[in-house]
């Protein structure tokens, strides 16, 4: 209070020159107005009026109130002297009370710490509201500053801890809070959370290192290493490609339960888990989802392509689309190949043990597909060969059992033909059909029947004309289906049978 009087009586003693020369211009100014009979606010006139009064009042009222402070500023001088020397006795108690009970105590828990802290920071701060008002007053009265060694170390002490304890609290609480989040929530947050936490880390490591042996500093630096050392197995856990299966597997390596309901499962489970006992294993782990998940879509990619594969037809003759295209059927047994291998490759790679039944089911498709597929192509050859010659009345009259069993292979194979037009897709035509597995060998042991009773015909044949030994078989089945037309055999001369001659005219 006194000082705040003798600040008051201080500003009142160097404004007065100041005031005196503002007051003179106003009065001269309200003068002249009223001398030109301006009309002024009697508010105003009355306020210019009562101006220099005001002022003389204020100033006798500082000079009875400096009086009156001379006559009593003996008794507030020892009343001053008598506090002093009680506060000093206070602030080494207080320093005494600091060292026993305060948050220096070795061996004390952190958070207790924490709580001691608060308490003497708010005592100290009573104590260094007292210990400035009274530097102040002995100031004023001319009296030597008493020095406090008790509070300015533990000034500087606090201001130390405070750092510490503001960190530690910061870490503790941060972390807690980030357990709260939800696990499908920690996606787009890991960035977000090692940020912070590396902020951290860079704060600890600029606090002085007088505080690095502390419980608290320990515990915090411990607490910020281990969150970033979780840091990569959470982002390694949050990848796309973690299955449920793999959780599982977490499960088992921690030896905690986990309830993988979105709105259940938060990282303070994981947390909870210790995930850093078991490192290797859950880095281990989560690279084998990430290869697995290759795996898996490249398999997803082999079952899409089939789905969109199918079998392409020619136009064959006069009996429309029988035959399969060349170019295309070449494509698809190229791309059988290809497939077979990579599914031949994810077989044997130990990452695929999960999906070993859908592949081990692929291998088998593409294997059945293409055995399917290798046994048309022979049946449509021999089909193709002996529909041509089949064709022919002559043969027909010549070999009737053959030509017989010939048209219910003809037959045989259009159901074929029929059944492939009406699917397309290459693995359902040939996979699971029992039609396409049951009558594709048998056409082909019947073409092979045809194949060998036809060669033994020709061999008759030879044997009656050995000429014909000079001439393929096709060429020689050419030959005789013309037998009723012999001007048409004439160009096949040329072709084994009479190199000499190159036309032969007949009489009709």
């Amino acid at each position: 209070d006194v000082r705040g009087i003798m600040a008051v009586l201080k500003e009142v003693r160097e404004k007065e020159s100041e005031i005196d020369n503002l007051i003179g211009p106003i009065e001269e100014m309200y003068a002249l107005l009223l001398r030109y009979e301006v009309r002024v606010p009697k508010e105003e006139t009355t306020m210019v009026s009562d101006l220099r009064y005001g002022w003389k009042k204020l100033r006798k009222l500082a000079t009875d109130v400096s009086d009156n402070l001379t006559r009593l500023q003996v008794g507030f001088k020892r009343e001053l002297i008598k506090e002093v020397k009680q506060f000093v006795v206070d602030a080494q108690y207080f320093r005494k009370d600091w060292e026993a009970n305060g948050p220096m105590v070795p061996g004390l828990d952190p958070m207790e710490a924490v709580d001691r802290l608060r308490k003497f920071q708010q005592m100290f701060e009573v104590r260094k509201r007292k210990w400035e008002n009274y530097s102040s007053g002995e100031e004023l009265f001319g009296l030597p500053v008493t020095l406090y060694p008790e509070l300015e170390l533990t000034e500087k002490e606090i201001q130390m801890l405070d750092r510490l304890y503001n960190l530690y609290v910061t870490v503790i609480s941060t972390i807690k809070g980030y357990g709260d989040y939800f696990w499908v929530d920690v996606v787009e947050k890991i960035t977000e959370m090692g940020d912070t936490v590396n902020q951290y880390q860079a704060q600890c490591k600029r606090l002085p290192k007088a505080l690095r042996e502390w419980p608290a500093y320990l515990d915090c630096r411990r607490t910020i290493d281990d969150f970033l050392e979780m840091l990569p197995l959470f982002q390694a856990l949050t990848h796309k490609s973690m299955r449920e299966r793999h959780w599982q597997q977490v499960m088992e390596v921690t030896g905690h339960s986990l309830n993988l309901a979105e709105d259940t499962f938060k990282l303070q489970h994981l947390l909870d888990c210790n995930i850093l006992r078991c490192r290797e294993e859950i880095e281990d782990l989560t690279s084998a989802a990430v290869k697995e998940e290759q795996i898996e879509t490249k398999l997803a990619s082999v079952q899409v392509d089939w789905a969109q594969i199918n079998l392409v037809f020619a136009e064959y003759k006069t009996r429309g689309p029988v035959i399969l295209k060349g170019a295309d059927t070449a494509e698809l047994i190229e791309k059988l190949e290809d497939s077979q291998m990579t599914l031949g490759s994810m077989a044997t790679n130990r990452y695929s043990a999960p999906f070993r039944e859908e592949v081990q089911g692929w291998i088998v498709k593409l294997s059945t597909v293409s055995e399917i597929v290798e046994q048309w192509l022979m049946v449509q050859n021999m089909w193709m060969y002996m529909e041509a010659v089949f064709s022919g009345g002559d043969i027909v009259k010549q070999l009737p059992q053959e030509a017989k069993r010939f048209q219910n292979i003809d037959k045989n194979y259009m159901k074929i033909v029929t059944n492939a037009l009406e699917t397309l897709n290459v693995v359902n035509t040939c996979f699971g059909n029992e039609l396409m597995k049951s009558m594709l060998p048998h056409l082909l042991e019947q073409l092979e029947l045809c194949q060998k009773s036809l060669s033994a015909y020709l061999e008759t044949k030879r044997a009656e004309f050995p000429r014909f030994y000079f001439v393929s078989d096709p060429t020689l089945l050419e030959i005789l289906s013309l037998g009723s037309d012999p001007p048409s055999v004439v160009p096949h001369f040329q072709s084994g049978l009479f190199d000499s001659l190159t036309n032969v005219t007949f009489d009709k």
